[in-house]
């Protein structure tokens, strides 16, 4: 079985890396372009008719987000990835264990709560998918600041894993 997994690699692959940048960028768009989507979806719920470009653009950009997040955990699961960097303190190297598995979990159900909201019409779906986003942006800033604190407190070079070669 052992023989079936992928090897642990040192940094991150150039697809690894782009995916991870594509994605950040569009959670970015999409936060920004997410402005009107509750007048939006009234409008789509009770007319049938989506005429909002800012709309169109969300659905598009979460729909890559989806995509791209699909994407990572299967190049991920086929070729590794670089094993988490060690604080030097466990009860932050969980943390750090459990806010990757908590990121990826929610940037996979943030868009479907969207779709699920926009396309099914499920009212409790749009609700939860304003409090993903909120939840997915406190866990991005957290992301940010630990990569930083290797970098600039630690100077353990975290951010040369997810630079290319």
């Amino acid at each position: 079985m052992a023989a079936d997994r992928p090897q642990t690699p040192a940094r991150y692959s150039r697809v690894q890396i782009a995916l991870h940048w594509g994605i950040a960028a569009l959670f970015a768009f999409n936060y920004i372009v997410s402005d009107g989507m509750g007048r939006a979806l009234r409008n789509f719920s009770q007319t049938g008719i989506n005429d909002s470009l800012t709309a169109k653009l969300h659905i598009i950009g979460g729909i890559s987000l989806l995509g791209l997040m699909v994407l990572r955990l299967v190049f991920r699961a086929l070729h590794g990835a670089p094993p988490h960097a060690s604080s030097g303190y466990p009860l932050m190297d969980r943390a750090a264990i459990w806010g990757h598995r908590a990121l990826y979990a929610l940037l996979l159900l943030l868009p479907m709560a969207g779709l699920a909201a926009w396309f099914g019409g499920l009212k409790a779906a749009g609700e939860a998918h304003e409090v993903l986003v909120n939840l997915t942006a406190l866990l991005i800033a957290g992301h940010i600041a630990a990569a930083l604190y290797h970098q600039f407190i630690l100077k353990d070079h975290l951010l040369d894993r997810m630079r290319p070669k």
